[in-house]
């Protein structure tokens, strides 16, 4: 098992905030649908629902329940090596 980073970014001129394991994809993504956002939080995380329970955590939301039939993931280090990698773009930038 490995940790991923996740950040929190929150947009208040469009009311909404979104958390996730930092990627490419997402900050892409996120710079096109959401310009305006700030980060507003990051963390490490070693699974989806460990990462889901942060944010609510973070937030104040109390405690964080997957669906009945949902599996948790845990992030590998192929994940993480993936994630850093695009870190040392990321901050290059």
């Amino acid at each position: 098992m490995s940790d991923l980073l996740f950040e929190i970014w929150r947009d208040d001129a469009a009311g909404h905030q979104e958390m996730g394991p930092v990627t490419e994809q997402a900050d892409e993504l996120r710079r096109a649908i959401s310009p305006n956002a700030a980060k507003v939080h990051s963390f490490m995380a070693g699974s989806d629902f460990q990462a889901s329970q942060m944010n609510y955590d973070w937030n104040g939301w109390g405690r964080w329940k997957p669906e009945p039939d949902w599996a948790e993931h845990f992030y590998t280090e192929r994940e993480a090596e993936e994630q850093r990698r695009y870190l040392d773009r990321r901050n290059v930038r």
